[in-house]
């Protein structure tokens, strides 16, 4: 009987959610039909757009189903509900604009599809809190709620019932525990009844009401609880294994799938697949568009840079990018041919602690190349790695091969993310912080804390930082 309630529960789901897909395209072509913008043709009646819905329907549907989206989410925030979304919209008008090109149908307004897509990301998006907050709301009056039978001793089992108890919205009762150690004689632990010892699982599923068994256990028990978990599958019933084995200081927790085998992860980097394809899609439209405009300039610094000074107009150096690769950074040559030769000469007049070697007044440094070096003019070519993928646009500052020899262990945690043209070292302190280490720690707060909107963030500090050149040498 429940299988069957959860069977209908996700048809449902799915019929709403295809229902919405469909009012938002009529809906965005009804907008478009009334509407009569300047440049804007009249478009023909509704039946010569529906061939579109038998693309989008299936396309949007195998979409939310790869997202997870009609399995249980209980416990899933409504902010990721909300972000699953706008992921399925997202992939799903690419598809959709691929399936166009393939078919040859470039008369179908974009306009059109554009305001399908908008539409159709705020209608399921309030579908989906709409939903969430009625389910939330009816669980935590007692209806719509999972029985819940939890495995485990010491603080993990606190620890889960703990989460239950703080989220009556989940809708999950707790109807007692199983002892896993002989010790564990007390008839109530943390609130909760204790039902039996581990072999007495398969006699508790038959004598309870149970909707899913939580293993909350440490480490060392894993294997004593294969036999549990195994009838569990055989009886159907849906088990978890609270996987806190290690409390991590700074990398972010989740399971991965590989191929079947899951993988509990600990990452201190960002790991979203659709922000981080954004991050990388800015990255290339900005380098390739901003290559094309600045064009003129670059011609015109390559001819300042060759007639100021003998050398090559180009200066490469190998740093080192992301979990330690070495590429070659170009930038325009600002110093004599021969810097690198005499810096072992000017080590005594470093002015930063730590493995990095900078001076005010370098000698190094010719006349066009001071102003290169103040407004970060130097640092155009770069434009060329960022499209490589050696560079991004913002990320922790690219390291020399000698700098990285010297590092710390807790220092070289910078080098796990791709490095960028300017970062939170560029607009907070650039050549004026003095130490090391608090060069690093910025980095590691950018990673800590990167988003979409920190990256904006930086770019637009970034251009008045290079406009006044501050703290440039």
């Amino acid at each position: 009987m429940l299988r069957e309630r959860i069977n209908l529960i996700r048809r449902l789901n799915i019929a709403i959610d295809l229902l919405i897909t469909a009012v938002s395209f009529l809906l965005a072509y009804s907008i478009r039909k009334n509407y009569s913008g300047e440049g804007l043709v009249e478009i023909g009646p509704i039946t010569d757009f529906l061939w579109i819905l038998l693309i989008v329907l299936p396309i949007w549907l195998l979409l939310f189903t790869l997202h997870g989206a009609y399995y249980s989410q209980r416990t899933t925030p409504i902010i990721s509900i909300i972000w699953m979304v706008l992921r399925v919209v997202f992939w799903g008008g690419i598809m959709l604009f691929a399936a166009l090109f393939v078919f040859k149908s470039f008369l179908v307004s974009r306009w059109f599809i554009g305001a399908f897509l908008v539409s159709n990301a705020v209608l399921l998006s309030v579908e989906k809190i709409a939903i969430m907050s009625w389910l939330h709301i009816i669980r935590k009056k007692g209806y719509n709620f999972r029985t819940v039978l939890i495995v485990g001793l010491g603080d993990r089992l606190k620890e889960v019932k703990d989460k239950i108890d703080q989220h009556p919205g989940w809708g999950m009762n707790v109807v007692g525990f199983v002892a896993i150690e002989p010790t564990q004689t007390n008839p109530t632990t943390y609130g909760v009844n204790r039902l039996g010892m581990l072999k007495d699982l398969p006699t508790l599923i038959h004598q309870h009401v149970i909707d899913e068994v939580i293993f909350a256990i440490p480490i060392g028990y894993i294997d004593r609880i294969e036999d549990a978990i195994r009838v569990c599958e055989e009886q159907g019933i849906k088990s978890q294994i609270a996987m806190h084995f290690y409390t991590p200081t700074i990398a972010k927790t989740y399971v991965e799938d590989m191929d079947g085998l899951p993988m509990l992860t600990y990452s201190t980097t960002p790991e979203d697949v659709g922000k981080l394809f954004c991050k990388r899609a800015f990255d290339l439209t900005a380098a390739l568009v901003g290559l094309i405009i600045i064009s003129p300039l670059l011609l015109i610094i390559s001819l300042g840079v060759r007639i100021s000074s003998s050398g090559p107009v180009f200066f490469k150096q190998r740093r080192i990018g992301l979990n330690g690769r070495v590429f070659w950074c170009y930038k325009f040559r600002s110093m004599v041919q021969n810097a690198e030769a005499l810096q072992e000469q000017l080590e005594t007049q470093n002015e930063l602690s730590g493995p990095v070697f900078k001076i005010k007044k370098d000698p190094r440094v010719t006349t066009i190349g001071y102003w290169l070096r103040k407004y970060s003019l130097d640092e155009l070519p770069q434009l060329y790695n960022v499209l490589r993928g050696d560079l991004s646009l913002v990320g922790p500052r690219p390291p020399i091969v000698d700098e990285v020899r010297r590092y710390e262990p807790w220092q070289r945690r910078r080098l796990s993310m791709r490095p960028g043209i300017t970062g939170i070292w560029q607009v907070e302190g650039r050549s004026r912080i003095a130490e090391f280490d608090e060069w690093v720690k910025l980095d590691l707060q950018y990673i800590d804390n990167w988003s979409l909107t920190l990256d904006m963030k930086i770019l637009l500090k970034t251009i008045p930082t290079v406009l006044s050149g501050r703290g440039a040498h």
